[in-house]
């Protein structure tokens, strides 16, 4: 079994197929990747490989999966504790050489893994009931069948720590950045490029937006000219419906659509990019997202494309290990913390502008995952003033 990702029809819709080895589509499989699989692209084909690992545990143990699940429910331990080590296996062939140190997956990666057989038993248990009358009272027996089982699963899922270990850039790593950046020679960028790559920097650290969001700002949703007296510029990120996407990975909103305000500096580099972008006769054909290939035809900059960005930067910076938009976004909270503590601003309005700025939901605490930095500085001054006062008093 193999995936294959396919474009649905309408506007930056895509699918997964799952094919045997001929190329072929599986049908009983591709009815629930196609059509109940939803979500960003990245999700759809996660599950989709999850629904396959599932399926070559059936396929090797010769075991009709429909039915086990709606008539059995898995009450066969040997069953369910062989789908449980089966999970927790990387997903290669390892039926002619049998590892002695088996390697496992991540305890989340398991999780995942666990939620998606969760969400195909219960389609297949929605599947073979509706092969039955509604007065069969098999019905009630597969429905308790996949309720336990659902039970038996989630019980097994692994703690996992909801706090992420990822911090921004230090104040004095912003600056070496920046500092190279200014110089298109430094990287061994044309200065086309060289200001290209310097915008999408910025636009990541100075606004907090995400890669898909960046990737699929267009340019009418930058408004950096024509404003009228007073009018702060500003970019307006949204999920993208209008335009069609020719990238094989298409970038989406994982967040709220929002308007960020932005610096005039921003907004000068943004007109500045939009002249150039728009010069190559082949670039004026692209749909109108703001960030281009520098490369003829000049189509929409791809996901890999930006990580290419990310390793030249790494590579000629040495105090930067990890670069990337997701680190970018912590710089840009961690920074903003700083200054909504330097200015004194109370938490309550901390956290309206936190949560509006990063497209999160008003009563979230996401942000306090992004700006450990910020909260470390904030607490060794604390704890710099209280020593401070000990020894004076």
């Amino acid at each position: 079994m193999k995936l294959r990702k396919v474009r649905k029809d309408g506007i930056n819709e895509v699918g997964c197929l799952v094919v045997d080895d001929n190329g072929v589509p599986i049908d009983r499989i591709c009815r629930y990747t196609l059509i109940s699989l939803n979500g960003a692209d990245n999700t759809q084909e996660n599950n989709a490989r999850h629904v396959i690992h599932v399926e070559r545990w059936a396929t090797k143990h010769d075991i009709d999966l429909l039915a086990e699940v709606a008539l059995h429910g898995l009450n066969r331990s040997e069953h369910f504790i062989s789908l449980l080590r089966h999970l927790e296996m990387y997903a290669k062939d390892t039926d002619v050489v049998v590892p002695i140190n088996r390697k496992t997956v991540e305890a989340e990666y398991f999780n995942q893994r666990i939620d998606a057989c969760c969400e195909y038993f219960a389609y297949l248990a929605e599947r073979a009931i509706k092969t039955r009358k509604l007065n069969d009272p098999m019905i009630g027996t597969i429905e308790e069948n996949v309720k336990r089982l659902t039970l038996r699963l989630k019980a097994r899922k692994l703690s996992v720590g909801n706090t992420s270990t990822v911090t921004g850039l230090s104040t004095q790593v912003q600056v070496s950045l920046f500092k190279g950046l200014k110089d298109p020679k430094y990287f061994g960028w044309s200065k086309g490029t060289a200001l290209r790559n310097r915008l999408i920097i910025r636009l990541l650290y100075e606004t907090g937006i995400r890669r898909g969001e960046l990737l699929s700002l267009t340019i009418e949703n930058c408004h950096t000219s024509k404003l009228a007296h007073g009018e702060r510029p500003y970019i307006h990120t949204r999920q993208n419906v209008k335009y069609d996407d020719p990238r094989k990975d298409i970038p989406h909103e994982k967040t709220e659509e929002r308007i960020i305000p932005i610096s005039n500096d921003l907004a000068d580099l943004i007109n500045q990019y939009k002249v150039i972008r728009s010069t190559p006769k082949a670039a004026r054909k692209q749909p109108p997202y703001l960030i281009l290939s520098s490369h003829a035809p000049y189509p929409p900059l791809s996901m890999s494309s930006l990580t290419s960005v990310f390793d030249a930067i790494k590579a000629k910076i040495p105090d930067i290990d990890e670069l990337g938009s997701h680190r970018l976004r912590h710089t840009f909270f961690e920074n903003l913390d700083r200054i909504l503590h330097r200015d004194s601003y109370d938490d309550e309005h901390k956290r309206k502008i936190k949560n509006n700025i990063g497209g999160w939901k008003p009563l979230s605490r996401q942000s306090e995952n992004y700006e450990k930095l910020a909260t470390y500085e904030q607490c060794v001054e604390a704890m710099s003033s209280f020593h401070s006062f000990l020894e004076n008093n």
